[in-house]
């Protein structure tokens, strides 16, 4: 280790490009091994956590909170708790402001079994939703982020949807929830003061329930009961449970939303595969330097030999320099990865709030570094040492040792090309996303986004279930339709191209069976006109769409299309489900995007806020809409007029073209994602291009010499070398751009209609590798086309 420490000081450049390619692919990679193990096998905080499993019934997957009670006096499980996540308005002072909670059943806590860090935890006796229980605990964050870690808090009064809560108790830090990526600030017990439907048996107040099973009983066993459980709830309660008796399942903890899927498994192979291709690429760069390292070395070696050293032996003294480079890029990878962990581990999604993904060195990744420190002093060594120890002996001491590249170039240009290659499929497919993303944000999604706000207005969920918001949104419109510059303002239940949206299927009257798919929403008079769509047949809402009189309903030309082909849509009556009454659809709308980006021709079905505020039992905010010239310039005066309406409720105000940028947003994470890779991949081909043209220069002295000699001129000499080079980057560029073709067609579906093949990203990545690879060329031409012949000469 000493000597290779020696001999290495002596290369310093060598060692500073082979630290700096192998820190950067190694770095990336235990951030990707990081967020690996935090997204695909997340773990929540659960004291024996070996027997406990997310319970699912086989109807939704979820069980009401009646339906959790029956499961507990079953007797099929040992115990059993369930959560739901809410949204509640916590009131200080004059303000109003909303915060993620969550809803839980009475003996959560005591399941759970992790002591609270301040005061306590309310208990099954005390917060049973009968005893209508106001206690919360904080969670550790909020309570340091509002409440300034303040001991003091315990005991205090908060408003809490109109009621005071007392405050009993803060959890732990680094408390993980038991819903992936959710940070509640509030745990409270559930009742009707936060569940208003809590002794609904439907599944419109659904509970995520984990269940400890007793000892003895496997997970196969624990299935079986409850799909027996679920069967007999169905035939007790057809109506509310249907399909409940469907084969139930029990998932494992671990991968929380993802555990026990496919995509658990699917989704790191390829993240790794994906960032793997930049550390191979960091690999071949080193191994091409020591390559090129050992054509220099070759009496060295043969001096060794011929002293008696076995092959062994010199190969375990070069395969020490390489675990020392490896050693030292791993270092540096690994501080690389810190930063990156703490730049990645919180990012923000407009209209969705932050992701904390909690990210931070551990165990796991600390023995994931030390394999990839051998993985890659192993891929980085072996190859030079096996060649620098092939040569005969006699002739490198002799000074005539073969330096043709016939043989062994061979390994290291098939390097170079799988660089090139694992380049071009990143480029191409960030080139992809990038212009998907730029589709995106120029696509008309048929409505007019640049004119419109949105302002989301929180009410308490009991007061939501009393009446779902409708008096409150008229007078909300009629205050500010009074401000100037507002053309028009209405309400809805779901935001188009929003983080929400509810979906079902239609019967028709007269058929049997049911439609497509289809989106639907409860919307006010004038919303279309408001958001700019187009009415093509028939009539808007009206006044005089009430409570109590015929059911009516709007759909979209797509609807139209699929439920009526060749005919009109007017008149005709549908229901979602027997017990409900026939809607007759009295207009047609325009194709709109609604769920997400380059889907504008999914049915859409509208239902008349007057007549029906909520599309479903869950506790939405009142989405209203504002259309105006100038949008921006009326924010501030749509909050000071919501404000002023009714002091008791949250809200966010925000232009439509803020309010829909989810997606927007999350393609352009996916794409920044895939752009830095590609720049890391697209360095260090370039690094690996030089290495290898260096070499062909180092091995190819003599002959470029001779040629000088019998009459080659500099510019021959130039342009025969870049040649060589270009040669291997044209095939790379080859094979990259059909595997890449192959796996854009696989993605397609998020090209939002962009073709897979689509020739500027092709071209464009080509061009650049081109220029790139020209470049890293051109240096090694050059030193080769100035060559001294009488030098070279000697040499043969």
């Amino acid at each position: 280790m000493r000597h290779a420490i020696r001999s290495l000081s002596r290369s310093p450049g060598l060692v500073l490009v082979s630290v700096l390619s192998l820190g950067l692919g190694l770095g990336v990679n235990l951030a990707v091994f990081t967020a690996i193990e935090a997204v695909f096998f997340y773990q929540p905080t659960l004291a024996d956590p070996s027997r406990v499993y997310a319970v699912q019934p086989g109807n939704s997957n979820q069980f009401s909170y009646l339906n959790y009670r029956d499961l507990l006096d079953s007797g099929i499980v040992e115990t059993a708790a369930g959560s739901r996540g809410v949204t509640l308005n916590l009131r200080t002072g004059t303000e109003t402001e909303r915060v993620g909670a969550l809803a839980v059943t009475a003996n959560f806590f005591e399941f759970v079994g992790i002591p609270v860090a301040l005061g306590r935890s309310f208990t099954g006796a005390e917060a049973t939703p009968e005893r209508h229980p106001r206690v919360a605990v904080l969670s550790d964050p909020f309570w340091r982020r509002r409440f300034n870690a303040d001991p003091a808090v315990i005991g205090r009064e908060l408003t809490i949807n109109g009621e005071s809560f007392a405050v009993i108790g803060v959890l732990p830090d680094r408390y993980r929830s038991v819903r992936m990526f959710e940070d509640p600030g509030l745990y409270v017990p559930i009742s009707a003061l936060v569940l208003p439907t809590v002794n609904d048996r439907s599944n419109g107040n659904a509970l995520g329930v984990l269940a400890r099973l007793h000892s003895g009983t496997t997970r196969e066993q624990a299935q079986q009961a409850l799909t027996t459980l679920g069967r007999q709830l169905e035939q007790a309660y057809p109506a509310d449970n249907a399909n409940m008796g469907s084969p139930s399942r029990a998932i494992s903890l671990r991968g929380g939303e993802f555990a026990d899927s496919p995509a658990q498994f699917v989704g790191p192979a390829v993240l790794v595969a994906l960032f793997g291709l930049v550390l191979l690429s960091a690999c071949a760069n080193v191994a091409g330097l020591l390559l090129a390292r050992a054509a220099g070395r070759q009496r060295e070696v043969a001096v060794r030999v011929a002293l008696g050293a076995s092959r062994a032996q010199v190969i375990r003294l070069l395969l020490t320099e390489s675990f020392g480079l490896a050693a030292v890029g791993t270092v540096a990878g690994a501080v690389l990865s810190i930063w990156l962990m703490r730049a990645l581990s919180v990012f923000s999604i407009p209209g969705a709030g932050s992701v904390n993904l909690g990210l931070e060195p551990s165990i796991s990744m600390a023995v994931y570094a030390v394999g990839l420190l051998f993985l890659t002093g192993a891929l980085c060594g072996l190859a030079p040492a096996w060649q620098a120890t092939k040569r005969d002996v006699s002739s490198a001491m002799q000074g005539t040792a073969s330096q043709g590249v016939t043989g062994r170039l061979r390994l290291r240009n098939a390097f170079l090309v799988s660089q090139v290659a694992a380049c071009v499929i990143l480029l191409v497919l960030s080139s992809l996303m990038l212009r998907s993303f730029m589709r995106v944000t120029t696509m008309d999604p048929g409505f007019d986004v640049e004119r419109g706000l949105v302002a989301n207005v929180h009410m308490d969920a009991v007061r939501y279930a009393a009446d779902g918001g409708l008096p409150l949104g008229e007078r909300l419109v009629e205050r500010l339709n009074q401000l100037p510059g507002v053309e028009s303002a209405s309400f809805a239940n779901i935001l188009a191209l929003g983080n929400d949206r509810s979906a079902t299927r239609f019967e028709v009257l007269g058929r049997t069976g049911y439609g497509p798919r289809t989106y639907i929403n409860s919307v006010a008079p004038r919303y279309f006109g408001t958001l700019g769509v187009r009415l093509l047949r028939g009539r808007d809402f009206n006044a005089g769409d009430r409570q109590g009189g015929s059911l009516v309903a709007i759909v979209s030309e797509s609807f139209e299309r699929v439920y009526f082909p060749g005919r009109t849509a007017l008149g005709q009556r549908i229901r979602r489900t027997p017990a409900e009454a026939y809607f007759e659809i009295v207009g047609v709308v325009g194709d709109h995007m609604y769920g997400g980006y380059g889907d504008a021709s999914t049915p859409l079905f509208f239902s008349s806020y007057t007549q029906q505020p909520r599309v479903s039992t869950q506790v939405r905010p009142i989405v209203v809409h504002v259309r105006a010239s100038s949008p921006v310039a009326l924010l501030t005066d749509v909050r000071r007029a919501i404000a002023g309406i009714d002091a008791t409720i949250a809200f966010e105000v925000q232009t439509l073209r803020q309010a829909t940028g989810t997606e927007p947003a999350l393609r352009r994470f996916g794409t920044q994602l895939l752009a830095a890779a590609g720049a890391l991949g697209l360095l260090l081909a370039a690094i690996g291009l030089y290495g290898t043209m260096a070499f062909v220069v180092a091995t190819r002295t003599s002959e470029i010499g001779l040629r000088m000699a019998v009459g080659a001129t500099t510019a021959q000499i130039l342009r025969g070398v870049l040649s060589q080079g270009m040669k291997l980057v044209g095939i790379g560029l080859a094979i990259g751009s059909v595997i890449s073709l192959l796996l854009a067609r696989v993605a397609v579906g998020m090209l939002a209609g962009l073709s897979p093949a689509d020739p500027v990203a092709f071209v464009g990545t080509a061009a650049l590798l081109l220029l790139v690879g020209a470049s890293a060329c051109y240096a090694p031409a050059k030193r080769a086309s100035v060559v001294d012949p009488i030098i070279a000469l000697r040499r043969l």
